[in-house]
């Protein structure tokens, strides 16, 4: 039924949660700033704030990498250089190899049945060592990151670039498969792609979405394909 497969990156292959606990903790604890689950959870609310503006062209990407930290110190009447831990975060985070359990397997699995693709709305000082550290590059044919492309998704722009990188196949033989309701699942479905939605633990039900299928976790992208084909094939 697909020619293509392109997934999302973050909390769709990897473990981005785990990543950026790991990270941010580091960052703080190294200059005698509080670290709790408390400051985790105002810093992912600030953080999606910021990349939700990012994604809608409301934040330039210049100032994304250094805003969440003036934004976190703000919050806390803390004074501390926020270009310095944001640069610390970025680098604890490049060196992280987290990824979520069942997608190598899954990547392994579709490899040669599919061709594959990676789409990201992300960093290339923090994406392109993700991808060395955690050996999974040599499945894709193309690697597609919005701080290179100068775009994010869900614009229509970004996903020119995925399709001519593919060879401008038809647009229903690719299925996107990513944790984000609106850069990957909205965007998606309107540039003509269908869209597997990873709604993740804890993650809050979206209902109109027009999603192909949703799944639970990454290894259960298996069990659909293999009934697509098997449809397909009645």
């Amino acid at each position: 039924m697909y020619d293509w497969l392109l997934f999302d990156a973050d909390n769709t292959i990897w473990d981005f949660d785990a990543a950026e606990a790991s990270a941010l903790e580091r960052t703080l604890l190294e200059r005698d700033l509080e670290w709790s689950q408390e400051v985790l959870g105002t810093y992912r609310l600030i953080n999606k704030s910021a990349w939700d503006d990012y994604e809608h062209g409301r934040l330039p990407k210049e100032q994304l990498r250094d805003i969440r930290f003036k934004r976190l110190l703000e919050h806390y009447r803390q004074d501390h250089p926020a270009e310095d831990m944001s640069l610390s975060y970025r680098t604890y985070l490049a060196a992280s190899n987290h990824l979520l359990e069942g997608a190598r397997e899954v990547l392994e699995a579709v490899s040669g049945r599919y061709r594959l693709g990676l789409i990201t709305n992300g960093l290339t000082e923090v994406q392109r060592p993700r991808l060395a550290n955690t050996g999974i590059a040599p499945y894709f044919e193309f690697i597609a990151i919005s701080d290179e492309l100068g775009v994010a998704k869900p614009h229509a722009a970004f996903f020119d670039h995925a399709h001519q990188q593919m060879g401008r196949p038809d647009p229903s033989t690719v299925l996107v498969v990513g944790d984000n309701p609106n850069a990957d699942i909205r965007g998606a479905l309107e540039y003509g792609y269908h869209a597997c939605w990873l709604r993740r633990p804890g993650a809050a039900n979206r209902k109109g979405l027009g999603e192909t299928f949703r799944i639970r976790a990454i290894g259960e992208l298996l069990g659909h394909l293999s009934t697509s084909a098997a449809e397909l094939r009645l």
